[in-house]
């Protein structure tokens, strides 16, 4: 079973290395796209991560879930581990929309959601403290999906209205 578990974690970590997430940066308009997250560090480190994004041209239902805590059974310990984890959407003037953050060191994924509306320089703000032997790391993935606005859901209530009408009428002949 140990071996199961050790070969499990190597081959986790072979994969989240292939992942190519994207560290801390300018990710231009989130709107309609998906974008996987991470960073590593070294141990004793303290770190607070920003992603800035925009949500153009309409509003968007915004999150992500974040997972930390790659740990390898065949050593003693948390080899990678990070406390005091927090996530949070904040807008251009750094007011916190929704956060989550760590209730517990067994806790590894956090997540978060929001409607944003349209606005530049949101910021997805990663953060804590590696306690891990070897280090920390996080990953994980921000998504941001369109809300269509009342006139496109009035214009579609019309459209099948019509539709229905059309119908009847036909019937009706």
């Amino acid at each position: 079973m140990t071996r199961i578990k050790t070969l499990l974690g190597l081959l986790l970590a072979g994969y989240m290395g292939a992942a190519a997430a994207v560290g801390p940066s300018d990710l231009g308009n989130l709107t309609g796209q998906t974008v996987n997250i991470g960073n590593s560090f070294a141990a004793g480190a303290t770190f607070s991560d920003e992603y800035i994004f925009d949500i153009m041209p309409e509003s968007a239902a915004v999150g992500t879930a974040v997972t930390i805590n790659l740990d390898i059974p065949l050593f003693a310990g948390q080899e990678f581990a990070i406390e005091n984890f927090m996530v949070a959407f904040k807008d251009s003037l750094n007011n916190t929309i929704v956060s989550d953050s760590q209730s517990s060191l067994t806790d590894y994924t956090l997540s978060v959601f929001a409607y944003l509306p349209a606005a530049l320089d949101y910021k997805f703000v990663v953060s804590g403290n590696v306690t891990g032997t070897l280090g920390g790391s996080y990953g994980g993935v921000l998504q941001a999906v369109p809300v269509p606005e009342a006139k496109s859901y009035a214009m579609m209530l019309a459209g099948l209205g019509l539709v229905g009408f059309t119908v009847l009428r036909r019937r009706a002949s």
